[in-house]
């Protein structure tokens, strides 16, 4: 209906009826039109004495299901998403922050507006293209995502009381010593193993399939040989760069920046210097005195200061990263030379100056090409806004895309093909998408035949675009993929021939027998692992975890299993346990201290949970489930 409403009628229009449209909601109640008034007098659930709207509920739910639709895919319905557990992820999400806050009130907390509104500020997601706060960008994203900014501010207010009072209580937890000692000793466990590697590609001949075979592969990869599901879609980019390179700038432009910003092309002289700091008169100047009959620098500051090299050397300076009382004595000093002793407040400074960088200053002739591309791409992002305002009303006012488009001289680009992974139907990822990673979710979240909202893509410029076609998943035919299946079916083949060879040499060697043994005329090679551990470390490609997982149930000793094996690659890995080394804690502080902060944390969250459900119990809550099936549109409720 919006779409439409877009195509027949004026922005101006739109706005005005969208004005009367609120009007008529603020005077008829939104509450009263959705048929809220269920159970909690309009409430779906109260927490003390704080009630959680309807409307709030159902923008966190939804804000959930547009997330879950960017991976599930457009046709996810609310219906599916409450059989997901979203409804009550929010529900518990919702009731978890009002009873922290609740909590932290009756504690005294108080979050001020001040640390609410820096909090905002820092958030990332609101910078604009300057990199500063952005009112219209904080703004847009609020009413993208259906929250209003009074639940915005609520929301960081209540993480914020969350952080003070959960961070305050949790932040002293720690692991016993005994505990990250146990698990350090399980962890840092190691094991070597001697190993043989049979590759698929060493199998035998295999003969060629027969028709009947290939069909019973193909019906068995049905899932490896559909095709996703493609879209063909018409799109718009306005890039700041592109605009740029239409942008002139005058002369006298360029010359007025070059003045003002004259210091960015001036270099000031720099110097490379060594400093000796010596609190008594006496010594600096028998250490100058040694120093000029020849003697090396960095060995006196040792022997008279006691500093060593990275106290002494102070690499390249200005003339302003100096105190003052030392800038003019070590610039006018030459290249090779050492000044006397210069008192400051820290005493008495011995400066050597290795070398002289001299400074200078960029010509204008010089500057100009950097200087016309940075402000023509000012220029650019300056107007990129309004050029998108001036593109949204000519949609807004009917006009189609290309029309759009072709009356501000942007380029209309189509792709035929995309999938979900932003690959074309050969599988190649397609080139030169803006951002694609918000460019591919866009394509995917908007319907055949409309078009998505107007959308930053990086720092510089939008992208707008409109779905063509939706080609639905589908097999692709017998014929078409037969050289595929004959290729999987030899595989299969090869990886089966492997499998009963590397099981043979297994049975051997746990027989009793040695790996050399066990392989006997085999063209295979024995090697040494490198130490193992439980979490993968030392495996290499050789190693995945579901063999390191066996390697750590074989036993030492008269135990009947000596090896095991597993897939690895292509092909399959035996191994025979040669070594085990238990790990010892007081040889490795650092990483004890490492593990147990893992532990403290995992703690603090386990903490946290317990005191978020003891807030609830405190303050008191209530779920109108009647409200929150109404809702959610439970027929079912609904009829009884």
């Amino acid at each position: 209906m919006l779409l439409l409403m877009r195509k027949r009628i004026g922005t101006i229009v739109i706005k005005v009826f969208a004005f009367f449209l609120i009007l008529g909601f603020g005077a008829w109640g939104i509450q009263d039109m959705l048929g809220y008034q269920v159970g909690g007098g309009g409430a779906v659930a109260e927490v003390g004495d704080q009630r959680l709207s309807p409307q709030t509920l159902y923008g966190e739910v939804n804000r959930d299901l547009q997330q879950m639709r960017q991976v599930f895919g457009n046709r996810l319905t609310m219906e599916q998403a409450q059989r997901f557990g979203l409804v009550d992820r929010a529900l518990n999400r919702q009731i978890a922050e009002m009873a922290t806050v609740a909590s932290a009130q009756g504690l005294g907390l108080a979050i001020s507006d001040n640390l609410v509104r820096q909090g905002i500020a820092a958030e990332p997601s609101f910078r604009g293209l300057a990199g500063n706060f952005d009112r219209q960008r904080f703004e847009q994203l609020l009413q993208a995502n259906g929250m209003s900014e009074g639940a915005y501010v609520a929301r960081v207010r209540a993480e914020l009381a969350s952080q003070q009072l959960l961070g305050s209580i949790t932040s002293g937890a720690a692991a016993p010593k005994a505990w990250v000692n146990a698990i350090y000793r399980y962890r840092e466990e190691k094991r070597v193993v001697d190993s043989v590697f049979v590759p698929d590609a060493t199998s035998g001949t295999v003969a060629e399939p027969t028709d009947s075979q290939l069909r019973s592969q193909y019906e068995t990869d049905k899932k490896i040989h559909t095709a996703p599901e493609y879209r063909a879609l018409t799109y718009v980019r306005l890039d700041a760069d592109e605009l740029a390179k239409e942008i002139e700038i005058s002369e006298d432009d360029l010359r007025a920046a070059y003045e003002q910003r004259a210091d960015e092309f001036s270099t000031a002289e720099k110097r490379n210097v060594r400093q000796m700091l010596i609190s008594d008169e006496a010594k600096a100047k028998s250490a100058h005195q040694r120093v000029s009959e020849g003697a090396d620098f960095l060995v006196v500051a040792k022997e008279v200061a006691g500093q060593d090299a990275a106290a002494v050397e102070l690499g390249e300076v200005t003339k302003d990263d100096l105190l003052p009382e030392l800038a003019d004595a070590v610039f006018a000093a030459p290249a090779g030379t050492t000044t006397a002793p210069v008192k400051s407040a820290l005493g008495w400074h011995i400066i050597q100056v290795n070398a002289v960088v001299a400074g200078g200053t960029m010509s204008f002739e010089d500057a100009k090409p950097q200087l016309r591309k940075e402000m023509a791409r000012e220029k650019a992002i300056d107007g990129l806004y309004d050029l998108s305002n001036t593109f949204e009303d000519a949609l807004g006012g009917g006009a189609t895309l290309e029309e759009a488009a072709r009356g501000l001289n942007l380029n209309v680009l189509k792709i035929a093909a995309i999938d979900s992974q932003g690959n074309d139907r050969t599988g190649t990822v397609i080139a030169d998408l803006p951002a694609p990673d918000a460019f591919v979710p866009a394509v995917f979240a908007t319907e055949e035949g409309a078009e998505s909202a107007l959308t930053e893509a990086g720092d510089a410029g939008f992208f707008i675009v409109r779905v063509d076609k939706v080609v639905a998943p589908a097999l692709r035919p017998f014929d078409e993929v037969k050289t595929k299946v004959s290729d999987a079916w030899k595989a299969e083949q090869r990886r089966a021939q492997a499998e009963a060879r590397a099981k043979t040499i297994l049975d051997v060697v746990n027989g009793g027998k040695t790996l050399v043994e066990a392989i006997g005329v085999q063209a295979l090679e024995i090697t040494a692992s490198n130490p193992l551990t439980r979490d993968g470390r030392g495996g290499g490609s050789d190693f995945n975890a579901d063999l390191i997982a066996k390697v750590f149930q074989l036993m030492t000793g008269n135990a009947t299993q000596k090896a095991t094996m597993g897939r690895v690659g292509d092909g399959y890995r035996i191994a025979r346990l040669k070594t085990i080394t238990e790990a010892n804690p007081a040889a490795d502080t650092k990483g004890v201290e490492e593990l147990a902060g893992v532990l403290a944390r995992s703690m603090q969250g386990d903490i946290a949970g317990q005191l978020q459900t003891a807030f609830r119990e405190d303050v008191g809550v209530k779920v109108y489930q009647q409200a929150i099936e109404t809702l959610f549109g439970n027929a079912e409720t609904q009829q009884n």
